[in-house]
């Protein structure tokens, strides 16, 4: 069986998602192949549509989150049938058996794709945070992938049939869901996903770095200038750049300071590592951060100009609380169906 997998790295979120399905789906003898698609439709394009994404994340987050907003309401998609035949192309070439999007834009190409061709080639969105944008959803699409109750119960609203979703979590590696080793007092890992972008933590970071009770290990992933900064300037902190590592150093921390991506939550609940989240100020970030308080599986400062340093040292001191939120993640974890894509598929799905 051939599988394509289709992504986009706006942000590392998705990609990081489809390598992991890549790692379980290869176990299972199956032959899996993960494309950008940016790459493929757009080869020429690609550096413009990510310089532009990474642009308006990190100095326009309000026309980002208008055009989040936007996007819920359009089944926008242009140049459907130049988009056909190049989606044709590498499925015949590749002979492909299914395509797993983790990517909205994904996904409503290779629907329109389906609908055009009359086709019945199997499609499955896995979709990577705990909130639906309606732009996920497509006609074409045979089974989604969702991270929690939460979001199966926004998509039956939506009006998407309930045999159609299938509650998994979200992707990731096989390293995380090891047995773990306890945890190290007063350890704590300071991350902002694969771009290393850690907006409004550095004040509290450096804080903490003054702290001598405390390591920190910063993870500072494709960021080489937030490296620069910090290497070797604190002697409490070891500072690390990407690596595919980071389950050992979650493996070891009480806590995590980030951003609350959904492929950074799962990973903290599968480690069961608490999470500190401050000031989520993207869309779909924020609804990653209610998931957390709700199920009080970490804390969320919503006010990025409070500082807090005095709030993350008073819960390291509160071991009890800390143990809540560990419990609460395994209780998420325990509500996760144990299924595959291949189960999905050999179920007619």
């Amino acid at each position: 069986m051939n599988i394509l997998i289709l992504t986009a790295k706006c942000g590392m979120g998705h990609y990081t998602a489809s390598m992991s399905l890549k790692q379980k789906l290869e176990n299972q003898t199956t032959q899996v192949e993960v494309l950008d698609f940016f790459d493929l439709i757009f080869p020429n394009l690609k550096t413009i549509i990510y310089g532009s994404f990474n642009f308006l994340v990190t100095k326009c987050s309000h026309i980002y989150n208008f055009f989040y907003r936007f996007s819920a309401h359009s089944n926008f998609a242009p140049f459907k049938k130049i988009m056909k035949k190049r989606i044709e192309k590498i499925l015949n070439e590749k002979n492909i058996d299914i395509v797993i999007s983790t990517f909205p834009v994904c996904s409503k190409y290779v629907s329109a794709y389906k609908k055009l061709n009359h086709s019945d080639l199997k499609l499955y969105t896995f979709i990577t945070d705990i909130d639906v944008n309606k732009e996920w959803l497509t006609s074409e699409t045979d089974a989604y992938f969702v991270s929690s109750n939460e979001t199966k119960l926004q998509m039956l609203h939506m009006g998407i049939c309930e045999k159609q979703i299938k509650v998994i979590g979200i992707p990731v590696r096989k390293e995380f869901k090891r047995n773990h080793p306890a945890k190290n007092k007063n350890e704590i890992v300071v991350m902002g996903g694969g771009l290393g972008l850690i907006p409004y933590m550095e004040k509290t970071l450096q804080n903490l770095a003054q702290n001598p009770n405390l390591h920190i290990t910063l993870l500072t992933g494709k960021n080489q200038k937030l490296f620069d900064k910090y290497h070797n300037q604190f002697k409490n902190m070891t500072v690390v750049g990407y690596t595919n590592e980071v389950h050992q150093y979650l493996n070891k921390a009480e806590l995590i300071i980030t951003k609350a991506g959904g492929i950074t939550l799962f990973e903290a609940i599968h480690t069961k590592t608490p999470l500190y989240i401050l000031y989520p100020f993207l869309s779909q970030k924020i609804g990653n951060a209610k998931f957390i308080e709700k199920n009080e599986i970490g804390k969320v400062i919503w006010n990025k100009n409070e500082n807090a340093t005095t709030d993350i040292l008073t819960l390291l001191k509160n071991p009890q609380k800390l143990e809540l939120m560990q419990k609460n993640m395994q209780n998420i974890k325990s509500q996760l169906e144990p299924l595959t894509v291949l189960d999905v598929y050999e179920k007619g799905a």
